[in-house]
């Protein structure tokens, strides 16, 4: 029973944290976007031009399908993000709770701590088991001998 109650606090928080990574970056690709497009509008405005040339020294302009990939590829991070940290949850030798985990452009940063090198290696595993993955960073630290005793009195 003990078990059960653990997967389902455990799914409880990835989909809740699954779920504020997808609104962050949704919400950030998405003011993104909105001023790609107000800049596409915008992007032959003689005046503007001359205004940002002053101002940058240089004038950069995108096509409105650069803004659409940035879309793309923020649900993209995210769904990864989410396929991870089920896959960290699902495993019962890791806690998804004790990994961070972060997706940016198909490059996973895992961050947090755990109770052996095995662990960090079953967790880079899972993380390249995903076909959206290119690169795996860890920065996952092995708890102390005297901090596992602790959690272990708890």
């Amino acid at each position: 029973m003990r078990v059960l109650l653990r997967l389902v606090v455990i799914a409880v928080l990835v989909l809740g944290g699954i779920w504020l990574i997808q609104d962050r970056k949704l919400a950030s690709s998405g003011r993104g976007v909105r001023s790609g497009i107000d800049s596409m509008v915008r992007q032959f405005d003689v005046h503007e031009l001359g205004e940002e040339l002053k101002r940058t020294g240089r004038i950069v302009r995108r096509k409105a399908g650069q803004a659409a990939r940035e879309v793309a590829d923020a649900t993209q991070d995210a769904r990864t993000t989410a396929g991870i940290k089920t896959g960290l949850a699902l495993d019962p030798s890791l806690s998804a709770l004790d990994i961070s985990v972060d997706t940016t452009d198909g490059r996973v940063t895992l961050a947090g701590h755990v109770d052996s090198t095995d662990d960090i290696a079953r967790a880079i595993r899972i993380a390249l088991e995903r076909d959206d993955v290119r690169e795996v960073v860890s920065t996952i630290q092995v708890r102390p001998l005297e901090a596992k005793k602790v959690s272990l009195v708890r």
